[in-house]
């Protein structure tokens, strides 16, 4: 009987991994550094066709302006790699701006709330954390500082209307 409740307890083979691997998908396709050391050689590729479409025009009109070769539309060739240039730094940026976000709203985060905060996860399944707080009781404490922030509001309007009468 024992070893059947092991059984039961024990998840199949590769169900246990599956889960896991799919939420560290979804960790790198949100995360902006992942983000940006994916568009980097993008943008190197960019660069390097861009600078291959002006080489190809500034060719094409040294040969136009000698008289030797009729006008050809290179110049749309160029606007095009240099807005997919521009496109891929512009995204990189982006990126980079949501990064450094990140990191401050973390070590505002770790400033303001030292303690760590059992958040429950899929299923309503609370993660074994020994020194985190319950997540209900997290909200309890913010309700409650949410509340003295507003009695401190009233206070001061109160005290600015006393002035000014």
């Amino acid at each position: 009987m024992a070893a059947s409740a092991d059984h039961r307890m024990q998840a199949p083979p590769g169900t246990q991994n599956a889960p896991s691997q799919q939420q560290q998908q979804q960790l790198t396709d949100s995360d902006p550094v992942h983000r940006v050391k994916i568009l980097v050689p993008r943008l190197k590729e960019s660069l390097a066709n861009l600078i291959k479409v002006a080489g190809q025009s500034l060719r094409q009109n040294a040969l136009t302006d000698d008289g030797l070769r009729p006008a050809d539309s290179q110049q749309q060739k160029f606007e095009k790699s240099l807005e997919e240039f521009y496109s891929l730094c512009d995204q990189i940026e982006s990126n980079l701006r949501l990064a450094l976000e990140i990191h401050l709203q973390n070590a505002d985060s770790q400033k303001f709330i030292p303690f760590t905060v059992n958040v429950p996860k899929e299923n309503n399944q609370w993660p074994e954390t020994p020194t985190a707080v319950p997540y209900t009781q997290f909200l309890s404490m913010v309700k409650q500082q949410i509340g003295c922030a507003k009695e401190i509001h009233d206070l001061l309007m109160d005290c600015s209307k006393k002035i000014t009468d």
